[in-house]
């Protein structure tokens, strides 16, 4: 079998931390069987550069057209959908193929009017696809809420490629408190870092920041920001930015964090790093919005707290470190027990025998 594979967003060399969900994805279905053939049109790593981003896009687009018209594929497989869906749509009009899509959250839950537009674009084609894969049960009801056309039936649940074990993988010795709680995502807007200042501060005013450390890891538009909140509220001493890492990296720091804190605003579609900070037996406070509630249950693999309310937020980092030495260790081993549902194998082997039925 044989499958075009296509996103826009792929790790480099250099940046190895842009699209690794992808990455896994492909390794996931190339490791789980031999019957799978992929060729790849990819964006490798990010570009700051308008005229390098966009030098990058012209050979995207024309490597899609190229190989779409003139190669035979079983099939399409389409990340990261709405980028790629204006040279798609000109492509299944001048031919027929069949097309599986990926939906991630940033493809239907637009922030702009020029997603907006990419979405009604892709539209289209996501009503006549073969199969379309979410990552969840709550983003398929999103999906299917949002776009008429779509049947339940072209609808698929799989984890974005699941936690990779191999990576994320819980030490056998419980770990004692360290004082260390970590932030790992995007630092964007609606993404919650803010609001994690905000309740560092808080708890500063209060006296229950005394001896903890909370560091910032991940990349975006905002980082002078975070940078600027953290000097201007005097929370140098107990905030850092580290920037992106890689997996390995995350392994070992989810492995000193005491907890991760998830506070993000946006309707996540998923949110994967929270399952593997969860495999590493590192619990999540994370927001009670989207799909988060799917795998952190309040009290018992983490805490849910009303997003964007960064006094409820300092209230369960309060709850979590008064916790006894069994409840954390209970709450740690119930987190790890909900990673494993989420399996990079498990995962990648069901998803293979549905891609057979295409």
């Amino acid at each position: 079998m044989k499958i075009l594979l296509i996103s826009n967003m792929y790790p480099s060399a250099k940046d190895k931390t842009y699209g690794t969900f992808v990455k896994m994805f492909k390794e996931g279905i190339e490791q789980n069987t031999n019957d799978i053939l992929f060729d790849c049109c990819f964006i490798r790593g990010r570009s700051n550069n308008f005229v390098v981003k966009l030098y990058k896009y012209i050979v995207f687009y024309f490597s899609i057209i190229y190989k779409t018209l003139f190669t035979k594929y079983d099939f399409i497989y389409n990340h990261q959908i709405t980028h790629s869906a204006p040279v798609l749509r000109i492509c299944r009009y001048l031919r027929n193929f069949k097309l599986v899509m990926n939906i991630h959250g940033g493809d239907i839950i637009t922030i702009d009017k020029t997603s907006e537009r990419l979405l009604n674009i892709a539209i289209p084609l996501l009503v006549d696809s073969n199969l379309i894969v979410v990552p969840s049960e709550y983003f398929k009801n999103v999906v299917l809420n949002k776009i008429p056309g779509i049947a339940s039936g072209q609808l698929f649940v799989s984890a974005s490629g699941g936690v990779d074990r191999n990576v994320f993988a819980h030490l056998d010795n419980y770990k004692d408190l360290t004082g260390t709680i970590v932030y790992v995502s995007r630092i964007d807007t609606g993404k919650g870092w803010d609001v994690l200042i905000d309740a560092v501060s808080e708890l500063k005013l209060k006296g229950k920041i005394i001896g903890k450390r909370v560091l910032f890891v991940g990349y975006g538009t905002q980082t002078e920001l975070l940078e600027k909140k953290i000097k201007e509220l005097n929370l140098l001493e107990y905030c850092s930015y580290l920037g992106p890492k890689t997996h390995q990296e995350l392994n070992e720091l989810y492995h000193q964090a005491d907890v991760m804190i998830f506070p993000t605003m946006l309707y996540e579609s998923l949110g994967l790093v929270g399952l593997e900070a969860m495999a590493c037996g590192c619990p999540v406070i994370g927001s009670n919005i989207g799909c988060l509630p799917e795998y952190v249950k309040d009290g018992i693999t983490g805490f849910l707290f009303e997003s964007g309310n960064s006094h409820e937020l300092v209230d369960k980092i309060i709850n979590f470190y008064e916790l006894s030495t069994s409840q954390r260790e209970k709450m740690q081993l119930e987190a790890i027990k909900m990673a494993q549902r989420y399996d990079s194998d498990k995962i990648s082997q069901v998803l293979v025998s549905k891609l057979k039925e295409v």
